[in-house]
């Protein structure tokens, strides 16, 4: 278990060169502890190890040695008094084929734990990813009320300072002074949100450390593969769907198995016996078979319905992969070009601010006008960063969903 506050700031946000793009986000190796650390991840575990288990139990099959044995006093009459036992030992023997199978049903099912252990993990590092960024959100929007409040308190003493000097209204202090105590309201509120995601990033990954200061968010670039390519590589990746596709297999290897169960398994043995004191004594061999067509017939039709059961759901577990690549791709993409959009509004923006506060110094324009132009800055700051925010969002869950950042490359495990 990773102990907390192990990771200093240091390690956590010093990136490789190749993960030097996102370093906005937590390093490879603290993402990969604190994931598997989580209690989703440590349930599926513990459901891959009673899959071993499982796997081991069919390998040395259900049966066992039976031991049985009597002992009993019989009264004949005019002939006296005898002691009399018999004992047996027999075991059922799987028939040709069936362990076989078993042992098959065992690894397959190893394989569907183990890809649903890896599919937990990435849950939970979409799960850490939303958290992240929730906080990323939340810290990004006080760091833009902090800027206009700042830029409003400076208003606020430069019209005070004009208004002792005679240069500027009373009026014009007063609509300096209520700017900045909206600023200062906005400012309480987000900081009020930024602590609330602090403290849900905590409490649902108490092993990972915040940064005191929050990391620069850089600039979202187009993705460097085509739409088939991340396609290809999230579904080729995916362990839900290869789960869901081993799962089918599974339950096709239990159908078979069942099939075989339709003629039973003999039990065969040894009988001692020692009867009238003695005099009669002997060996013999025990065998039984049960019969009967109608309960496994009935069994092998609940089976073949599973295995039905199963084919669809792989199908509809791919449908829905295939929406998921679909959807990564699409936000990704719109992300970025949103963003574009957003960061020229923002450079347009700052152009009139400068000009209008340059109209203000020099007395071509009333302060009332700054405060408005201000004000619409202030909204363009906070939508250029939210959708840059929200592009590098996009992109994450796209490398995350294929594999690329925080979760190991996919390979087939070997059954």
């Amino acid at each position: 278990m990773v102990k907390k506050n192990i990771f200093a700031f240091a390690v956590l946000f010093v990136g490789s060169a190749a993960g030097a793009a996102d370093n906005f986000l937590p390093q490879t190796d603290v993402a990969q502890a604190v994931i598997g650390a989580h209690p989703i991840v440590a349930a599926a575990e513990a459901r891959l190890a009673e899959a071993e288990a499982e796997a081991r139990l069919r390998k040395v099959g259900e049966h066992e040695f039976h031991l049985n044995g009597s002992y009993i006093r019989r009264d004949v009459r005019g002939e006296g008094t005898f002691g009399e036992w018999d004992s047996s030992i027999s075991r059922a023997v799987r028939l040709p084929g069936k362990a076989k199978a078993d042992r098959k049903i065992g690894a397959l099912g190893i394989v569907v734990a183990e890809n649903a252990r890896d599919d937990a993990r990435h849950q939970v590092a979409l799960l850490l990813k939303d958290y992240w960024f929730e906080w990323l959100e939340a810290s990004l929007q006080v760091e833009v009320d902090r800027s206009a409040t700042e830029t409003y308190r400076r208003e606020l003493k430069a019209v005070e300072r004009r208004h002792e000097l005679k240069e500027a209204a009373l009026l014009d202090v007063d609509d300096a002074r209520s700017a900045l105590a909206v600023s200062e309201a906005g400012l309480h509120k987000s900081s009020a949100r930024k602590l609330e995601a602090e403290r849900a990033i905590r409490a649902m990954f108490p092993d990972l450390v915040l940064p005191l200061q929050v990391p620069e968010i850089q600039a979202p670039k187009p993705t460097e593969q085509g739409f088939d390519v991340w396609k290809d590589r999230i579904l080729s990746r995916s362990h839900e769907l290869r789960m869901a596709v081993k799962a089918v297999e599974q339950q096709m290897a239990l159908a078979r198995r069942t099939k075989l169960d339709k003629i039973a398994d003999p039990t065969v043995g040894v009988r001692f016996f020692s009867e009238r004191g003695g005099d009669e004594q002997g060996v013999g061999i025990l065998f039984s078979m049960p019969f009967g067509s109608s309960r496994r017939s009935a069994k092998t039709d609940v089976q073949r319905a599973r295995v039905l059961a199963a084919e669809a759901q792989a199908r509809q577990t791919r449908l829905m992969i295939e929406e998921v690549a679909d959807r990564d791709i699409t936000r990704a993409e719109a992300g970025v070009r949103v963003w574009q959009q957003a960061a020229a509004a923002l450079e347009a923006s700052k152009k009139v601010v400068a000009r209008v506060r340059r109209a203000v110094e020099i007395g071509e324009r009333d302060l009332t006008d700054l405060l408005r132009v201000l004000k619409v800055h202030y909204e363009v700051q906070r939508e250029e960063a939210l959708a840059r925010l929200n592009a590098q969002d996009a992109i994450t869950q796209l490398k995350i969903d294929s594999h690329e950042i925080w979760i190991a490359t996919h390979h087939d495990h070997e059954e």
